[in-house]
């Protein structure tokens, strides 16, 4: 039986066309790029989360009406779990530095979507012992220097049930001097042993974990 047209055959093939139509589908790419270009100009650490719309889907798969992210950059995730969740989703995302913080209030309301998201400034071992769960899903893509430290309040705020989703938990190889890689290490391995989660990672280096 003849193959289908332009089927891929290789694994470089099957990536290039999932990157294709994520890119195609992907409601909030122009922020993603917005992303990329200010930190070109700036050499800041804004790296969006290049997968919006997987985030969506899973915000959606769960049924999330309360989202904590730590790490959000210009709000390009933000959104997509947003938009992924629906109507009736409040997330509350914690960003570090003050005028990442503005360019993402900026770009949520751009997106009508004031309602649903919060900018909290600040960083996750100031803001997160503030915080009152349960939270339905987290979103971990936050300085790998506090991730131990910020695990700790997940266990505490995210419902028994829920869904924590950890980005950039392999960042050696992009930087090997990188501070805080020790404590990356310890969070890979904890919700990986621990017997609080139920973790299965992702080729691209994220994690999805079941609080127990």
């Amino acid at each position: 039986m003849p193959l289908p047209p332009n089927e891929p055959t290789t694994l470089q093939a099957v990536n290039a066309w999932i990157e294709k139509q994520t890119r195609s589908s992907d409601k909030f790419r122009h922020i993603a790029e917005a992303s990329d270009e200010h930190r070109s100009q700036h050499g800041c650490d804004v790296y969006p989360s290049p997968d919006g719309p997987l985030l969506g889907a899973l915000a959606a798969s769960t049924g999330a009406r309360r989202i904590l992210e730590v790490g959000c950059g210009l709000g390009y995730s933000a959104l997509s779990l947003a938009h992924g969740a629906g109507d009736n989703v409040s997330v509350e995302t914690l960003e570090h530095d003050s005028e990442h913080a503005d360019l993402a209030r900026r770009h949520i309301e751009a997106e009508q979507m004031g309602a649903r998201v919060r900018v909290l400034v600040g960083w996750g071992r100031i803001i997160l012992p503030d915080l009152r769960g349960p939270y339905d899903l987290i979103f971990f893509d936050g300085d790998p220097a506090e991730s131990v430290l910020d695990l700790g309040h997940f266990e505490r705020l995210l419902r028994a049930g829920g869904l924590l989703i950890s980005a950039n938990l392999f960042l050696a190889q992009y930087a090997r001097d990188l501070p805080g890689l020790d404590k990356t290490a310890a969070y890979r391995e904890q919700i990986m042993r621990s017997e609080r989660w139920f973790t299965a990672y992702l080729p691209n280096g994220k994690a999805l974990s079941i609080r127990r």
